[in-house]
């Protein structure tokens, strides 16, 4: 979701108030998401005692830095705020991986949580690719969609078997 995958707008940036709820509703949920899978991901990599968990986390941060860039670009662009941290069910379940880390639970524990984010993420995104009204949101839940189902598979007892 760089730049590059970014439609071409008019250069007249529609208000906020042009911006449909669901299409703010990506953007906000989206960053947020992006803000904690980095942060789990980072964690990850102290912390997971596999080596698969580590090279998958890896894989996570990278992405998830190029979706967010698009996330922050596309919502300066339609001037929609994003929250400035992750949310309190996503701070505490940081903490709950945390209080995890480098015991033969934490792997089982990270792959577990981020299945249900990611397919959370997944239908949010195929409902906007479905409904949204942006055509700058539309482009990016349709470059993030390969992305996120990888994600997705990837967790879900694909690459590592916790």
């Amino acid at each position: 979701m760089g730049a590059t995958s970014l439609p071409a707008l008019a250069s007249s940036s529609p208000s906020p108030s042009t911006v449909s709820v669901l299409d703010r509703q990506l953007l906000t949920t989206a960053h947020q998401g992006n803000l904690w899978e980095i942060t789990t991901s980072q964690q990850a990599q102290s912390a997971a005692t596999t080596a698969c968990v580590k090279r998958v986390s890896a894989d996570f941060i990278r992405d998830h830095r190029v979706l967010d860039a698009g996330v922050v670009k596309a919502a300066a662009r339609l001037g929609v705020a994003l929250p400035s941290g992750q949310s309190g069910a996503q701070l505490r379940q940081t903490a709950a991986l945390k209080s995890l880390a480098s015991t033969s639970a934490y792997d089982a524990a990270w792959l577990k949580a981020q299945y249900p984010a990611h397919v959370q993420t997944l239908a949010l995104v195929d409902k906007v690719i479905a409904s949204g009204t942006s055509p700058l949101v539309k482009s990016l839940a349709k470059s993030a969609r390969p992305v996120v189902a990888r994600h997705t598979q990837m967790v879900n007892h694909g690459v590592c078997q916790a």
